[in-house]
């Protein structure tokens, strides 16, 4: 379902032997994020809204915004400084983003 969140990198010398095809599976933060932040709402009764605050590094190793959009949530506050920061929203109310003013 969310296979799209690790991402494979060729693996250094000393560790190419134990991956398959000498290639890692990496979990970026940002992924761990979103992944953790679906997970909240779909399994907390009467959660509507998950607050997560990436940072520069997070933007850059992981495509929020695309990832939101195949999930169908879109920014609904974009923050001014970052292609990526704000709030998304689903179309059945649950949100994912800045905390709530």
């Amino acid at each position: 379902m969310f296979d799209d969140l690790l991402t494979e990198k060729a693996s250094p010398p000393n560790r190419f032997g134990f991956c398959e095809s000498g290639l890692e599976h990496h979990l970026p933060e940002g992924a761990v994020m979103v992944a953790f932040s679906m997970h909240l709402l779909r399994t907390v009764p009467g959660l509507k809204h998950v607050a997560i605050h990436p940072d520069g590094e997070h933007g850059q190793k992981f495509d929020f915004q695309g990832w939101f959009k195949r999930r169908g949530f879109s920014r609904q506050e974009p923050m001014v400084k970052t292609s990526y920061g704000g709030k998304y929203s689903s179309a059945d109310g649950q949100t994912i983003g800045h905390l709530e003013k």
